[in-house]
């Protein structure tokens, strides 16, 4: 893929707030294809104080990186986002989005272990279909950072079987 194709992923896909948690892994693949992902992942580089050339130069890449970085997040945010975020730096600006959107992954991991825990083969119903269910709502848990464990997880399908079930 293009540097052009893998940007416009982001343009087609602007974050609105719901879109957060695949937003944020959209661009991080972004960021990682650009080899921008140091700007987000790791400490600001501070200004060289000396003249030493090689510290002068890579300083100057570091601030285009930046630069890079924080056009393509606010380029990728709806209008509102952007005016919200305009003057913030790029790791303020996805520490600020975590903590107002953050919430709404932990609300849909809860929804998704309700569901797992609550889960029951109903009469008449097939088992395959049933623990096909099971299987997925246990792999979208751990793709959101909820991992339960090989143990557990067949734990879980075994007590959403009924009692006759042998």
């Amino acid at each position: 893929m293009s540097t052009i194709s893998l940007r416009s992923i982001l343009a087609d896909e602007k974050l609105v707030g719901s879109n957060f948690d695949d937003w944020y892994r959209t661009l991080r693949i972004v960021l990682m294809h650009e080899k921008l992902i140091d700007v987000i992942d790791k400490p600001v580089v501070p200004q060289p104080a000396n003249g030493d050339e090689q510290a002068t130069n890579a300083y100057k890449k570091y601030l285009e990186d930046y630069m890079s970085t924080k056009c393509l997040l606010l380029a990728s945010m709806s209008s509102e986002l952007q005016r919200q975020h305009e003057d913030m730096d790029p790791v303020d600006i996805i520490n600020h989005l975590k903590k107002m959107y953050g919430g709404q992954s932990r609300t849909a991991r809860f929804q998704l272990s309700k569901t797992l825990f609550r889960s029951t083969l109903t009469a008449n119903a097939e088992v395959g279909p049933h623990v096909l269910k099971m299987i997925s709502l246990i792999e979208q848990l751990e793709k959101s950072g909820c991992k339960l464990g090989k143990e557990l997880s067949q734990d879980l399908i075994l007590q959403s079987l009924p009692g006759t079930f042998s």
